[in-house]
């Protein structure tokens, strides 16, 4: 993984990041606010959240106006991401920070959630191998783990149809040129799987129960179990 060029690129854009969240995925209220309402009627209350590639702690935000007694540990490798995430919450005792690259090893303490939403999709496929054992390894017993990442169709060419209708969402949301060369440039970074990939990495990791949740175009939300 090239940890230095995700860095750079993701520093370059956080001040403007959570702003164009919404141009950029053209589901935003479906992808977040109704699977974020959905999850937390379901899930058993966690106590200790981790959200890997956490960024400017928009995922950690929704997750916390649903569990605001739960701990929060926020991981990235960007510090400039984490600094927004900082003032977001600033104040907030529950909230922790920790400036690392969770791909190759992460450790926290008896997480029951782990998070991470539009990060995993940058990782190649043997450190997505490496990372979904890690998040198994750390989860404690029945804990869960939730993606919210972009992903692949399953044949080349639907992948196209969905690639240029979003190409074109984007265009005409009003955001400038440069903001959208920006964005071209981070997509050289994507590394993206299909659903059905996913579902077979995290259950090849030891999860026996995993399941897409949503699923619209290149935008879906994938849910893992881990039962002992």
């Amino acid at each position: 993984m090239n940890t230095q060029k995700i860095k750079e690129r993701f520093d370059l854009v956080a001040q403007n990041y959570d702003v164009q969240r919404k141009l950029f995925i053209p589901c935003y209220d479906d992808y977040y606010l109704s699977m974020i309402k959905f999850i937390a009627k379901s899930l058993k209350t966690p106590q200790n959240i981790v959200d890997l590639g956490a960024g400017t702690g928009l995922l950690t935000q929704f997750f916390y106006e649903k569990f605001p007694n739960a701990k929060f540990t926020l991981i990235d490798i960007s510090d400039k991401m984490l600094e927004i995430a900082k003032k977001r919450f600033e104040g907030n005792s529950k909230i922790e920070y920790l400036i690392s690259d969770y791909s190759n090893e992460f450790n926290t303490i008896n997480p029951d959630l782990i998070i991470s939403g539009l990060s995993i999709h940058h990782l190649s496929d043997p450190d997505k191998q490496t990372l979904y054992k890690n998040i198994y390894k750390n989860l404690l017993s029945n804990g869960v783990f939730i993606n919210f990442d972009q992903f692949n169709a399953d044949s080349c060419e639907l992948n196209m149809m969905y690639n240029n209708y979003w190409y074109e969402q984007i265009m005409n949301s009003g955001i400038s040129e440069i903001e959208y060369n920006k964005w071209l440039k981070r997509r050289e970074l994507d590394k993206e799987n299909t659903i059905d990939q996913t579902k077979q990495m995290l259950r090849e990791a030891g999860f026996s129960i995993v399941e897409c949740i949503y699923s619209y175009m290149k935008f879906g939300v994938v849910i893992a179990q881990k039962i002992t």
